[in-house]
């Protein structure tokens, strides 16, 4: 059995948890193996066991910063799905819940997806691992999807897995409008619930 820590966490989690506190608060070069290992209770050689070396840490480390939070959304927003009954309540669902995913809690998260997604530049290891999480983000938010698509709420059409992808790609490129005093006059999350409502449903 894995052991768990005060956070609840396996150890090897539990070792990421820490590395990406350490990234969220200096960025790459405040990442200190022998720190973590004392953090995280373990000898340095289980994070090279886990990670195989400092580079190895900080590529599963990033790829967690950018893919963090897709996850338990999908399962919050599969939950009330699976509440719906119908497709106006479906229909309702996502346009009460869309808007708060720009919500300005999110701000930091958004801007953490744009600095990993810079760190990859020429660096293949790390574009190799951000690239495996946006894939499992994407398949994970896909799920509430098709539970929609499956009772016939959405059009049949739909390629679920592109929708999911261009979610991921249209929160993350919302830091750009927050980084732009003034685009932030524009309705620009009013404009992507109509897009998505569309999308979904086609013509009103």
């Amino acid at each position: 059995m894995a052991i768990k820590h005060a956070s609840g966490l396996s150890t090897r989690d539990e070792i990421l948890r820490l590395t990406v506190e350490a990234i969220d608060e200096a960025g790459e070069s405040g990442v200190h193996v022998a720190e973590i290992a004392t953090a995280s209770h373990v000898a340095v050689t289980s994070i090279y066991h886990f990670f195989q070396n400092r580079e190895g840490l900080i590529e599963a480390a990033q790829a967690s910063r950018f893919a963090r939070e897709f996850t338990i959304n999908a399962n919050a927003f599969s939950d009330e799905v699976n509440k719906c009954t119908t497709q106006e309540e479906f229909r309702a669902l996502l346009r009460q819940s869309l808007p708060s995913f720009f919500g300005p809690d999110g701000t930091r998260r958004r801007a953490d997806r744009v600095n990993v997604l810079g760190s990859t530049y020429n660096r293949p290891s790390l574009t190799a691992a951000v690239s495996d999480r946006i894939v499992e983000a994407t398949i994970e938010l896909a799920k509430p999807l098709r539970i929609a698509q499956s009772k016939g709420w959405i059009r049949e059409d739909l390629n679920i897995e592109n929708l999911a992808a261009w979610y991921i790609a249209t929160i993350t490129s919302y830091a750009i409008v927050e980084l732009t005093p003034a685009t932030r006059e524009f309705n620009w999350v009013d404009t992507f619930v109509e897009a998505a409502d569309f999308l979904l449903f086609g013509e009103k």
